[in-house]
């Protein structure tokens, strides 16, 4: 061999040794630097599988949920947190609040026209509906009475709700004053009584199939008034019941908007005062609601206002009955932050 060709392959070898031997000695030196670059050549060699299908996702749910409680939220922070729990019903209890103090099961603010949604928690979550079930016997009412009609109040009318006392056996209203019955004080006999007259079992039929055709088909009624905890929905179905109300069925809104009004006992002809239990009836920028409340499903409220030449709707399920309508302006108040 080259004697000069030697010396090259001499000096290359001591080079090689050399660089092996830094590196043998940097690796001694700084055993996290070295862990760090192989955790590096991991993360490029494969896929995080801590994110895989198979990971249960209450951890992160629970991580936004309890972040969004501990602060004050941003509109835009609503809307992410909504893309992360919309739908689930895994939250723990003491992480449905989304505004500090706010305690409720499910919740909803959308532009009641576009159906475009602010903020959703739970809100393709079944609940027990109580008297928000109302709205949906009204519809029925008004495309299957006439408003002059004449309803009997029969004992059967009291079988679910024997201690009433805003109706009597053997009262006789028109439909129209009926309707205050049933949507101001919430009366459970009103809406039984013109289940009856109806035909009960077809009557729920209709609601049942009004609700199929509407597209709300997370909702079920057993009964008109809405005490049978078998009543239920979300708070999606209850927006496309609320378009529907807004778009089809004025009159109905109209009265729960009304503070108070007169009812004639057709029999006698004594005026009744018919007093509404929404705190929000009567103010300027409200259009109508219902409220609902059951030992099982705690308070309910539906709710729509005019902001900004825009009716918007608020709709808050199992929350504290005495709190329901405080909740619900807080959500609004919320929403109306710039």
């Amino acid at each position: 061999m080259d004697p000069y060709f030697k010396k090259i392959v001499f000096f290359l070898a001591l080079i090689g040794v050399g660089l092996v031997s830094h590196v043998v000695y940097e690796v001694n030196s700084n055993p996290a630097d070295a862990t760090s670059f192989a955790g590096k050549s991991l993360a490029l060699a494969a896929p995080d599988m801590s994110l895989d299908s198979s990971t249960d996702s209450g951890s992160v749910l629970r991580e936004n949920s309890s972040g969004a409680s501990s602060g004050s939220l941003g509109k835009n922070d609503a809307i992410n947190f909504n893309a992360v729990v919309q739908g689930n019903s895994s939250v723990p209890q003491s992480d449905t609040s989304v505004i500090s103090g706010l305690q409720y099961k499910a919740a909803l603010i959308a532009d009641l026209q576009t159906g475009a949604i602010s903020f959703g928690y739970n809100d393709s979550m079944k609940w027990p509906l109580a008297s928000v079930t109302k709205l949906m016997t009204a519809s029925l009412v008004m495309d299957n009475f006439s408003m002059d009609q004449k309803i009997t109040i029969t004992p059967d009318a009291f079988a679910a709700d024997p201690n009433e006392r805003t109706l009597r056996v053997g009262d006789v209203y028109a439909v129209s004053d009926l309707l205050k019955f049933l949507l101001l004080p919430s009366s459970n006999v009103a809406a039984e009584a013109f289940a009856d007259s109806y035909g009960r079992a077809r009557f729920v039929d209709a609601m049942n199939a009004r609700a199929a055709t509407w597209g709300m088909v997370n909702t079920q009624y057993e009964d008109p008034s809405g005490l049978s905890a078998g009543n239920r929905s979300t708070a999606d179905d209850l927006l496309i019941l609320a378009q529907r109300m807004y778009s089809g069925y004025p009159d109905i809104l109209a009265i729960t908007r009304t503070t108070e009004a007169y009812a004639t006992e057709l029999g006698s002809g004594d005026k009744t005062l018919v007093k509404s239990i929404n705190a929000f009836a009567g103010e300027k920028d409200f259009l109508g609601g219902k409220t609902g409340y059951t030992d099982i499903a705690d308070g309910n409220l539906l709710s729509i206002f005019q902001y900004k030449g825009r009716p918007v709707i608020i709709i808050i399920l199992g929350t504290d009955e005495a709190d329901r309508f405080t909740n619900t302006e807080k959500l609004f108040d919320w929403f109306k932050q710039d």
